[in-house]
C-alpha cells in the first residue's frame, strides 16, 4: 500500500478517526453506565420483594427465599403468570427500567447524530478546501494561457494538489525564461539584420559610386581606372567574406553544425595558421614567438578550431605595431589545455573589453576593413568545442586571449 502523502486527507482522516474513537469509548462507558443501572435496579427491586416476602411471611425460611431466587424451575410458570398480567417480552417488568433504557437510548442517539453531523461537516470542509485549491489551480492554468507568467505559487505542502502547484511552477518558471529568450533572440535577430543592412548597404553603396565613375567618366585614365576596379573588386571580397562568416554564424547558432571528433596536434595547426597569415605577417613585420608544450592535443574539429585560432591570431597581427612581438603560448594540464596569445599592441579600453566578442562590435582603433564579426565568430566555435575564451588588456601595453579546452 502507497504511502498517503495528501497531507490534507491525512488531517481529515485523523480528524475522523479521533472522533470515531472517541464516540466509540462514550458508546461503551454509557452501555456499561446503562448495565449497572440496570443491576442496581434489579437488585433494589428483589430487596423489595424480599423485603415484602419476609413481612407477609415471617415463618418462610430465608434459605427457602434463597433457593426459590436462584430457582429456574418454575420460569415457565412464572412467564405465564407475567403474561396473563399483560407483562410480555416487549413490555419492561419493571417500569423504571423501561424509563432508563429509553432515556439512555435517547443519550446514545444524541451523540450519534452529533458525531454524524461532525463527521458531514469535516468531509464538506474538506471538498470546499479541495474545490477552492482546483480554482485556483485552474485560474494558474488560464493565467498561463494568457502568457502571464508572474504567478505568486508560495506555498508548500505535502498533498498532491501542492505537488501538482509546484510541477506548475516549475513549468511556469521554464516557459517563462523560454519567453524572455525568445523575446531577446528576436531583439537580436533584429539587431542582427539591422547591423548586417548596415555593412551591405555601405559596400554597394561604395561599389555604386565606383560603377558610376567608371560608366560616366569615358576618358579617365588607365591609373585611375584600374584603382577603382581594384577597389570594387576588395568591396566585392568584403561582402562575399562578410556572407561566409554570417552562414558560419548561422549554422552554429541553428545548432546544425556537425563536428567531427578528431584528435588535434596544436603544433601542427599553429604551424598551418601561420602559414595563412604570413604574408600579414610581413606586411606588419611583427615576430612571432611560439611556446609549445609537446604533444599538446585536443579532441574536436579540426577546420573549425583552425579558424577560431587564426581568427584571434589575425586580430592580434593586424593590432601590433611593426617591429612588435606576439607571443604564441600553448600548455596542458589534467583538467584543461591552454593556448595563450598575447600581443605588444594597443591594448583595448576597459569599456570595449566586455563588449568584443558582440556581432559587429568595433572597439576604438579598428581597422576601417574590420567587420567585429571574427571574434564572435571565434567564441561560438571555442564554446561549441567543450572550450571558454577569457580575454586580458591593458592600454599601452597589450592584449592577451586565452582558450582553455576542457578535457
Amino acid at each position: 500500500m502507497k504511502k498517503l502523502k495528501n497531507s490534507t486527507a491525512k488531517k481529515y482522516l485523523v480528524s475522523c478517526t479521533i472522533i470515531s474513537i472517541i464516540f466509540i469509548t462514550l458508546l461503551g462507558v454509557i452501555l456499561k453506565i446503562q448495565n449497572k443501572r440496570y443491576i442496581d435496579i434489579i437488585n433494589i427491586k428483589i430487596t423489595e420483594i424480599l423485603g415484602e416476602i419476609k413481612s407477609k411471611f415471617p415463618d418462610l425460611d430465608e434459605g427457602d427465599i434463597i433457593e426459590i431466587l436462584n430457582s429456574s424451575e418454575n420460569a415457565i410458570e412464572g412467564k405465564e403468570l407475567l403474561e396473563k398480567y399483560g407483562i410480555t417480552e416487549e413490555i419492561s417488568a419493571i417500569k423504571q427500567i423501561e424509563n432508563e433504557e429509553s432515556k439512555y437510548n435517547l443519550i446514545i442517539i444524541g451523540i450519534f447524530s452529533l458525531i454524524s453531523i461532525t463527521l458531514i461537516v469535516l468531509f464538506l470542509t474538506y471538498l470546499m478546501h479541495r474545490k477552492k485549491q482546483i480554482d485556483r489551480l485552474d485560474k494558474y492554468l488560464q493565467r498561463i494561457a494568457r502568457r502571464e507568467y508572474l504567478l505568486d505559487i508560495a506555498e508548500s505542502s505535502e498533498d498532491e494538489l501542492n505537488a501538482l502547484k509546484n510541477s506548475l511552477y516549475k513549468i511556469t518558471v521554464v516557459l517563462k525564461e523560454e519567453a524572455e529568450n525568445k523575446n531577446e533572440q528576436n531583439k537580436a535577430i533584429l539587431t542582427t539584420v539591422s547591423d548586417i543592412s548596415h555593412q551591405l548597404k555601405t559596400f554597394l553603396t561604395s561599389m555604386q559610386i565606383i560603377l558610376d565613375n567608371l560608366l560616366e567618366s569615358k576618358d579617365m585614365d588607365e591609373t585611375t581606372r584600374e584603382r577603382f576596379i581594384l577597389e570594387a573588386s576588395k568591396q566585392i571580397k568584403g561582402v562575399n567574406f562578410l556572407i561566409l562568416s554570417l552562414l558560419k554564424l548561422s549554422k552554429l547558432d541553428a545548432k546544425v553544425v556537425e563536428f567531427e571528433n578528431e584528435t588535434i596536434n596544436l603544433e601542427k595547426m599553429i604551424d598551418e595558421i601561420l602559414k595563412n597569415l604570413e604574408v600579414l605577417i610581413e606586411l606588419k613585420q611583427v615576430n612571432i614567438v611560439t611556446e609549445i608544450e609537446t604533444g599538446a592535443e585536443i579532441i574536436g574539429d579540426y577546420n573549425w578550431n583552425k579558424e577560431a585560432i587564426q581568427n584571434i591570431v589575425k586580430n592580434a597581427i593586424e593590432h601590433t605595431k611593426e617591429g612588435k612581438q606576439i607571443f604564441i603560448k600553448i600548455s596542458k594540464n589534467d583538467v584543461y589545455t591552454s593556448i595563450s596569445i598575447r600581443d605588444e599592441g594597443e591594448g583595448i579600453e576597459e569599456e570595449d573589453l566586455k563588449h568584443i566578442f558582440e556581432r559587429f562590435y568595433k572597439a576604438k582603433g579598428s581597422s576601417e576593413d574590420s567587420f567585429g564579426i571574427g571574434l564572435s565568430l571565434s567564441k561560438s566555435i571555442v564554446e561549441k568545442q567543450n572550450g571558454y575564451i577569457e580575454v586580458e588588456s591593458r592600454l599601452g601595453e597589450g592584449t592577451t586571449f586565452t582558450i582553455k579546452y576542457l578535457k
